[in-house]
């Protein structure tokens, strides 16, 4: 019997009834239904299960992501959050489009996660990491070798590395390049740099970048969590991972059609209203 999780963000409104309403649908075409309402989501919660749902936003699907990497399960979402760029299905999604995504019938895109290690630890990313400065009003030198060839010390605000998935989350906002999610790359884009010659860099998905701080404290963060202290003399290994996330899709899923629609170039600006 095929297994479907649920993972439910229950402090969105109506998470829980969608959620309810769709297992209605699994149990009665012979799943086995499974909800979730924990956060953080216990990894043990993924375990036997044959596909993900999550019924939230995507900063519920990067809470997954280390799970559903490890288990080499698909995922896919329904958005009660804002963008949606990751949980792109809407709560009012029909019953034969929730089944052909539960069933394993659509498509599964497989996206590249990112790898860093830091003080010993491991973490992986989907859409990046961010080296910041801790405190609101200082700056942050960080050192930057790849493959080891100095590249530059940098002097701002911090570094984001964004997988080309998630090179319209952060990155973009930091005016960093969007990236195709099948492109063997990854992007690293200064955060306010001091040197305005300082611009985004497209690396090779080979490559292996080694970050050490030079001045100021910095925090480690991974999908917009912190996860550990950087200060100066730390350092950190960034390099595309062996793991990887399974999306399913709907047949007729196009990158470009999401990309019109949620950053807006399909509105003609001579029609807007000021």
């Amino acid at each position: 019997m095929r297994k479907i999780l649920f993972v439910v963000n229950k402090t969105k409104q109506k998470a829980r009834e969608i959620a309810e309403r769709l297992s209605n649908v699994a149990l009665k075409a012979g799943m086995e239904i499974e909800l979730c309402l924990d956060f953080p989501v216990p990894e043990s919660a993924f375990a036997g299960a044959d596909i993900c749902c999550v019924v939230g936003g995507d900063g519920t699907i990067l809470s997954c992501v280390n799970a559903v990497a490890d288990c080499g399960i698909p995922i896919f979402g329904i958005n009660l959050g804002k963008l949606g760029f990751l949980a792109h299905y809407s709560d009012s999604i029909d019953d034969e489009s929730f089944l052909t995504l539960a069933m394993g019938e659509g498509r599964f895109l497989e996206r590249e996660l990112l790898e860093a290690k830091v003080d010993g630890h491991s973490f992986v990313a989907l859409n990046d990491f961010a080296i910041k400065a801790s405190g609101a009003a200082t700056a942050s030198g960080l050192s930057v070798n790849a493959d080891g060839e100095f590249i530059a010390d940098y002097l701002g605000d911090g570094l984001i590395f964004s997988t080309p998935t998630g090179s319209t989350a952060y990155n973009l906002s930091a005016g960093g390049p969007l990236v195709h999610p099948k492109a063997k790359v990854f992007v690293m884009t200064p955060i306010c740099p001091h040197t305005l010659s300082n611009r985004s860099l497209v690396y090779d998905a080979s490559a292996k970048i080694k970050i050490s701080c030079i001045s100021g404290d910095c925090v480690f963060v991974s999908d917009g969590r912190i996860v550990a202290n950087f200060p100066r003399c730390a350092q950190a290994d960034i390099f595309i991972s062996s793991k990887t996330v399974k999306f399913s899709r709907l047949h007729g899923h196009s990158h470009f059609s999401i990309l019109r629609s949620k950053l807006g170039w399909a509105e003609d600006p001579r029609h807007s209203k000021i």
